[in-house]
């Protein structure tokens, strides 16, 4: 049979007409919802959903799902609480748990020919809020106070970084009650500003308060009175040369008086009097501890450990005139440990800390209860130490020793000012040295924390702009932990090869006063809670015309970097990074809360000038 192609496409033709005439009698035809062969076409989004919204406004999305005839159903699969698909309007309120955090949505379109699904995340702006309470641990108990933010100097304010670097200004109100709130932050990282401090923060609750022992605010009157304290002690341990007796008694300020002596060698009675001059209210009622400190020897180190010891839990006193409190003191238990020291390890703690060589000159350590603190508190800021044991510093000529009953060793710090030397009291200790076996007294509740605290200073000279001379900078790095069991050494160093906009912040340099970013490596070791970065600024004194560095602004973040707001143009700034541990401290949630152990080590900046161009 001979094939004839001609006739083979005339009788296709006659086929395919039959056919359509069959799908357009039937309706089957190409319409909406199927295609030219007939069949379903899969669903498609046609609408693109927004993923700006704010706490508390209601959020709306008008769906979009194609084929519009033979249109598919629609089904919420994914979606935070609260929120509502009705047909093809999705609406949704963010509650303030649900702001500042992801929250994922899915819709999936279905017909007969399957499903397609639409994904997408909203990041609602949010309200910010706090806190800002006091916690006064006292006598009988923890006392809670509100920072009352009406009469405050300031208002908690929010730096949102913008994608140019930049930041946009949020300020917040604060209430009576301690309770602060900054609407309208979006999610993410921004610095949170209280006073002169900011933390870099992505938190939506912010706790600044702190514990302290110190007495609650009202231990005052409003004129200021001389009141004469008469003691006539008894119960003493033998006098010796050397001894001190203090009375410590619970006061807005923890106030040390120093007792003169007169009494002959072994005496176990001392009789004197203190006067004091101040607005403190006396009348309250409040425990005093009367206090006999007596010379302690450990190899080359001198101390005062605390011997007898009496605690009179409820006193009062007339204002202005003068009391009389006789007493018996009683030779209390002792406790000891070994002051080791690894010097070695706190000999390189400096190294590689400043623009040119520190030179460790000084070391500070003692034994202190914190009075009334349980829970594992310690406190954060300004409290009432008791000295159990003190490294004994050498007086001015014709002065008695005084100890000191605040913390032994002060916080990180820089100060400079031109042609200022320290005079160091006590030697650094450079080498690893055991001087012994430490005894002192230990009359108190078992539940105050006992801190022991030590720290290392060393001074740093750093030449800055239109001095002839450089400056003295003191750098300060210790800690404070329970009574040692091992070696003493540095719980944390210091920040690796710290840089400013990329460049070595150990080199004077400058930056625009826009932009500015630290950086810097981990701590070798230990790694810290966080970092504390001072800018310190050159200030005028007052008596003399001449300049000393003093902090302008504080910053915390528990990252490796930091972008600066804005600096001032102009300006010459010290930067002084400090690397911090502590038990109970978040910088980004509750940065005064703290524990023990704690400890801090810095390095400082040579000046680095802000330009005062574009």
């Amino acid at each position: 049979m001979n094939f004839n192609p001609s006739r083979r496409v005339l009788r296709s033709n006659a086929l395919l007409t039959l056919l359509c005439g069959c799908l357009f009698i039937t309706g089957c035809g190409s319409l909406a919802g199927s295609n030219s062969a007939g069949n379903a076409i899969l669903p498609t989004f046609g609408s693109i959903p927004g993923t700006a919204a704010t706490q508390g406004s209601a959020y709306n999305y008008q769906i979009e799902a194609l084929p519009t005839a033979n249109a598919p159903t629609l089904t919420l699969s994914t979606a935070p609480a609260g929120a509502v698909l009705t047909g093809n309007s999705l609406t949704w309120t963010p509650t303030a748990a649900q702001s500042r955090v992801s929250n994922q949505f899915s819709v999936v379109a279905k017909n007969a020919a399957g499903s397609a699904t639409q994904t997408w995340i909203v990041t609602p702006a949010g309200t910010v809020n706090g806190t800002y309470i006091l916690t006064y641990w006292t006598a009988n108990g923890p006392v809670n106070v509100p920072i009352d933010w009406t009469k405050t100097l300031f208002a908690p304010i929010a730096l949102v970084p913008r994608a140019n670097g930049t930041f946009q200004t949020a300020p917040g109100t604060g209430n009576s009650d301690g309770t602060f709130s900054i609407p309208n932050i979006p999610g993410g990282y921004f610095w949170l500003r209280i006073g002169n401090s900011s933390y870099w923060t992505s938190s939506s609750f912010f706790d600044f308060g702190a514990d302290t022992n110190t007495a609650a605010p009202g231990g005052v009157t409003n004129a200021t009175t001389t009141t004469t304290l008469q003691f006539n002690l008894s119960g003493l341990d033998p006098l010796q040369d050397g001894d001190e007796v203090e009375f410590l008694w619970d006061s807005s300020h923890p106030l040390p008086l120093p007792l003169s002596g007169g009494s002959p060698a072994g005496a176990t009675t001392i009789s004197a009097a203190a006067m004091v001059s101040s607005n403190i209210d006396f009348s309250q009622s409040a425990p005093g501890y009367l206090l006999q400190y007596e010379p302690e020897s450990l190899g080359t180190v001198s101390a005062l450990r605390l011997g007898a010891e009496a605690t009179l839990p409820a006193l009062t006193f007339v204002n202005g005139a003068s009391n009389t409190v006789t007493q018996a003191l009683l030779h209390t238990p002792e406790t000891s440990f070994d002051l080791n020291v690894k010097g070695s390890a706190w000999a390189t703690l400096f190294s590689n800390a400043a623009p040119s060589p520190a030179t460790v000159e000084e070391t500070k350590w003692g034994v202190t209860a914190e009075a009334f603190m349980s829970a594992g508190k310690v406190y954060s800021t300004v409290g009432m130490d008791i000295p159990l044991l003190v490294e004994l510093v050498p007086p001015p000529s014709g002065q008695l020793p005084v100890l000191n009953v605040s913390s032994v060793c002060p916080a990180p710090w820089i100060s400079t000012l031109p042609g200022f030397n320290s005079i160091p009291v006590t030697p650094p200790i450079l080498t690893d040295q055991d001087f012994g076996i430490a005894h002192y007294g230990e009359p108190f509740p078992a539940e105050w924390p006992r801190v022991f605290t030590f720290c290392q200073t060393a001074t740093v000279q750093i030449l800055l702009p239109g001095f002839a001379t450089p400056a003295i900078c003191r750098l300060i790095d210790g800690q404070s932990n329970s009574l040692p069991t091992s070696p003493i050494s540095p719980l944390i160093n210091q920040v690796q090869n710290p840089t400013i906009n990329g460049m070595s912040i150990f080199t004077a340099a400058s930056v625009a006063p826009v932009g500015v970013t630290l950086q810097w490596a981990a701590p070798v070791g230990q790694l810290p809670t966080g970092y504390k970065i001072t800018a310190s600024v050159p200030n005028t004194l007052p008596h003399n015309g001449g300049q000393e560095f003093l902090p302008a602004f504080t910053f915390y973040a528990a990252k490796t970097s930091a972008s600066l707001p804005p600096l001032q143009a102009g300006q010459t700034y010290l930067f002084l990074i400090t690397s911090i541990l502590d038990g109970a401290a978040n910088f980004e949630t509750r940065p005064n809360r703290a524990a023990l152990p704690s400890a801090a080590a810095s390095v400082v900046s040579a000046p680095i000038t802000t330009s005062t161009g574009p």
